[in-house]
């Protein structure tokens, strides 16, 4: 699957594996132990910041392997959010932030070091959702294993299975930071509004686990968009939402979906209060609803 051009793992150059969801937490022992051994005097990064680092990653992240069989590890931001790279190169201690294109008006967060490369792959083997991108995951370390294998370090035992996040974890905040959307649309020609909360995710495979997600809510629809082979999660309304609203309140978003979220949730209360209903109130909540993912 190497090609002349540094390529990022796909779907079209990748095998799917057939993996299974299991009962499975996660667990980064392996990681905290090998970074005890490198960093003995710093500060390990917190249960909850991998589990949100993972979430985030399987929305935003690639895992790349070049024509010299380098691997890169890499997660691209507009530069508007350019601090969120930040966050994630602060807490896991290793990486850097780069100008990706000052044109586009992005930057990238990258670990490309062999040391540093073995330990992401600690944290991500045996620990994502997805089945897809887990598959392309698997691809990058069976690629490292045979560069360990010929430099005489190390080999990473992949774990085959995927596993489930729960509303105890931060993984959905991860994840919702990368794809989710808050979102408020008051309609034209009526009172009425559309407030929501969804997530989108490609390939029919990886419908169970927004389906999954509907579960642990109790609430929500998953169904087709438009697009081919593309699945939403929505949670419609002000009295579906209000059972969104502990989960984010305790599990913080990093990225500028905070600041929409927070905005979200103001308007949310507006409506509750029915200032949609008065035609100077809702002219003010047409602006701030335009707001919201502004960023």
């Amino acid at each position: 699957f190497l090609t002349n051009n540094i390529c990022e793992l796909s779907l079209s150059v990748i095998p799917f594996l057939s993996l299974s969801s299991s009962n499975r937490s996660f667990n980064f022992s392996s990681f905290y132990e090998m970074y005890s051994k490198l960093y003995s005097n710093r500060s390990k990064p917190s249960q909850s910041f991998l589990e949100w680092f993972i979430g985030f990653t399987e929305g935003e992240a690639s895992f790349i392997v070049t024509n010299k069989r380098n691997l890169q590890f890499v997660i691209t931001q507009s530069s508007v959010d350019v601090q969120i790279l930040y966050y994630i190169m602060n807490n896991l201690g290793f990486g850097k932030v780069i100008q990706q294109s000052k044109s586009n008006k992005t930057h990238r967060f990258i670990v490309q070091d062999r040391a540093h490369i073995f330990l992401i792959c600690l944290i991500f083997n045996g620990n994502m959702v997805f089945f897809t991108r887990y598959s392309r995951f698997l691809t990058f370390l069976s690629v490292y294993n045979d560069l360990a294998l010929r430099m005489k370090l190390e080999i990473i035992n992949p774990i085959l299975d995927t596993l489930l996040p729960n509303l105890q974890d931060h993984w959905l905040a991860g994840f919702t930071d990368a794809e989710g959307c808050f979102s408020l649309s008051l309609l034209s020609n009526s009172i009425g509004y559309r407030l929501r909360f969804l997530i989108c995710q490609k390939w029919e495979v990886n419908k169970s686990v927004l389906l999954h997600i509907s579960y642990i809510f109790g609430l929500g629809t998953v169904s087709p968009q438009s697009a081919k082979d593309n699945w939403e999660f929505i949670v419609n309304g002000v009295k579906n939402t209000s059972h969104i609203l502990p989960y984010f309140d305790t599990h913080v978003l990093y990225s500028k979906k905070k600041e929409s979220y927070y905005l979200w949730k103001q308007l949310r209360i507006q409506l509750i209060n029915g200032d949609h209903l008065n035609s100077d109130s809702r002219l003010e909540m047409v602006k701030l609803a335009k707001c919201i993912n502004k960023s």
